[in-house]
């Protein structure tokens, strides 16, 4: 065999090589996704996240009294629009019944900070994966010019219908 065919056998093959598409910032959150549990004193939180679609991730956030009663729902999208994520929750008695949008402003592989300085409280939602079973979610704003954070710590749990 000549030089060229050689040469040409292994463009070929060098070029039959299959290249896996990059994740996108939405699969890189798959760590999200699943059933989160916060038990604290005599309230308990359970946040919910499944794949919708290629570009979307819907979570439920249920918030429980003392009782055992819902006494907060939201419902939550993670979008991808362009290469930016938004993270638009819609909580029950808040905001007058409207999505409310929360742009990303910083990324990695482990957290996700999103950002809406116009919204009262809060105006930063983060999420940070400390583990596989393991998240820290906090939001946290200004109140009065003071700064609030309130943290969630949640665990992994078995997926229950949400």
């Amino acid at each position: 065999m000549n030089k060229i065919g050689i040469v040409f056998i292994l463009l070929l093959a060098c070029s039959c090589t299959s290249n896996t598409p990059e994740q996108t910032k939405l699969e890189k959150t798959d760590w999200l996704l699943g059933s989160w549990e916060n038990h604290e004193q005599d309230k308990r939180i359970i946040e919910y996240w499944k794949k919708q679609d290629d570009s979307t991730y819907a979570g439920v956030g249920k918030f429980y009294d003392s009782t055992g009663t819902v006494s907060s729902y939201e419902e939550i999208r993670l979008v991808l629009r362009g290469n930016e994520l938004w993270y638009i929750p819609n909580v029950s008695n808040q905001n007058d019944g409207k999505e409310v949008s929360f742009k990303e402003v910083s990324f990695s592989d482990t957290g996700i900070v999103f950002e809406n300085m116009k919204h009262d409280f809060p105006q930063r939602i983060v999420y940070i994966k400390k583990s596989d079973n393991a998240i820290l979610a906090y939001i946290e704003g200004e109140i009065n010019s003071e700064v609030h954070r309130i943290e969630f710590p949640y665990t992994k749990t078995p997926v229950k219908q949400h």
